[in-house]
């Protein structure tokens, strides 16, 4: 371990001792003018994030897109106050209290399950929420280079039922899990620079994940989409849920591996068009592009 592996360290642990120490309206009100302040001057994530938005709200007035993207930058900056925050909640026993994680019987899967997010609401939150709901729950997550970091955040996640795995490699211990009969966790709604499958999301091809598909499609796996949507300007969620049913396997296998990423997609952004002042637009979510831009859609998606 590196000098720098410790001051970082000590860095991080100091803004957590002091963010976590302001009153809560207050670091919520001072994330969100630091959001405003990065979009003032960041005029390519400006000018990204509306230009999705445009995609998923063709109709939309000017206003609605400028407010929407103001709101949802606030809301990702605030992901990071989150983050801190619900360390504190964790340990203290009062996550329970803030998180809303009631979710109807019938939307309660038995035994193994993939439970699916995406970058909308606090993505922090709803990882953490998910684990709740099961007896052990693992997930797939970027981790400090900073080993001491790692070891920190590591043991805060599986202090409230979370393993988290490196992205690199982490398919296969989270596979194993779900073989155990536990629950996978997995973000799906990020550009994939490699092995990712194009398929439409708001209309036009995105390089999608396929591993949460892949998985539901070998070994049957029911999927649960959730995300812990903000309520009001403190630590404050509630959970939305649904189950996504895939379509029904044809034995054609890529053709079947399409159909279902594509109804993931389709899930999420009902989702988003459900809380667009929550959804990170900044994301260059469409930046690898397919072999021949003029790619088509199948038929079955055409509609």
């Amino acid at each position: 371990m590196r000098w720098f592996h410790h001051l970082e360290y000590f860095a991080f642990r100091t803004t957590v001792a002091v963010v976590s120490r302001l009153p809560e309206r207050f670091a919520y009100w001072l994330f969100a003018r630091t959001a405003d302040f990065y979009l003032r001057f960041a005029s390519r994530r400006r000018e990204l994030g509306r230009t999705n938005l445009s995609l998923a709200f063709p109709d939309a007035d000017e206003d609605f897109l400028r407010r929407t993207l103001r709101e949802a930058t606030r809301n990702a900056f605030q992901n990071v106050l989150d983050a801190m925050l619900m360390l504190r909640h964790v340990e203290k026993g009062t996550f329970a209290e803030r998180v809303d994680t009631s979710v109807p019987r019938a939307l309660k899967p038995e035994g193994a399950f993939l439970g699916l997010a995406a970058h909308l609401g606090s993505w922090e939150v709803s990882a953490i929420g998910i684990a709740s709901l099961v007896e052990e729950g693992h997930a797939i997550g970027r981790m400090p280079k900073n080993p001491k970091l790692a070891a920190l955040l590591r043991q805060k996640r599986e202090s409230a039922g979370l393993n988290l795995h490196n992205r690199r490699g982490g398919i296969r211990p989270l596979a194993r899990a779900l073989v155990r009969g536990h629950a996978g966790m997995l973000v799906v709604d990020q550009n994939q620079r490699r092995r990712g499958m194009f398929v439409p999301f708001f209309g036009k091809l995105a390089s999608t994940d396929r591993s949460a598909a892949t998985l539901a499609l070998k070994r049957g796996y029911p999927i649960m989409f959730g995300t812990a949507v903000r309520k009001g300007p403190g630590f404050r969620f509630v959970f939305d849920v649904e189950m996504v049913d895939l379509p029904a396997p044809t034995g054609d296998e890529d053709q079947d591996l399409y159909e279902a990423c594509a109804q993931i997609n389709r899930t999420i952004e009902v989702f988003v068009r459900r809380y667009p002042s929550q959804y990170l637009w900044i994301h260059d979510r469409f930046r690898t592009r397919p072999p021949s831009e003029t790619a088509e859609c199948p038929a079955s998606l055409a509609s």
